[in-house]
């Protein structure tokens, strides 16, 4: 007569791995049956059920560590004529742009944002 293969109570997963092992070693699932003390339908069942992956993958990209800053980038797409404006008012020595053009856009980049901020403050007023 066949003894069973374990003393204790199996887990879902030990259980399979017990009935794919076993019927790699072409034992009738009859058999593992009786060895596990299971029903055969039930191995039959552990023998179609998906094998668990060894590890979960990673779906997200791991998070920035706090001491690696970002590189920088645009909010909008430059168009490329701008692009080549631009890159022809590069210092050929540096790649930055020239000192007259940075000044220039910081001071339109100024006047915007003061015009945006008398937006946002007369929002605000209106709504007290």
């Amino acid at each position: 007569m066949a003894t069973t293969e374990t003393t204790g109570a199996l887990t879902l997963d030990q259980r399979r791995a017990t009935v794919r092992r076993l019927a790699a070693e072409q034992v009738s699932n009859r058999e593992i049956a009786r060895r596990l003390g299971i029903h055969h339908r039930t191995v039959a069942r552990d023998l179609e059920a998906p094998t668990a992956p060894a590890e979960a993958p990673q779906t997200a990209p791991p998070a920035p560590t706090s001491g690696v800053p970002r590189a920088p980038r645009l909010l909008y797409d430059l168009e490329p004529a701008l692009i080549q404006d631009l890159n022809v008012l590069t210092d050929p020595h540096t790649g930055a742009l020239i000192a007259p053009v940075r000044a220039y856009l910081r001071a339109a980049a100024n006047g915007r944002r003061t015009a945006l901020r008398e937006v946002a403050r007369s929002i605000g007023a209106a709504d007290e």
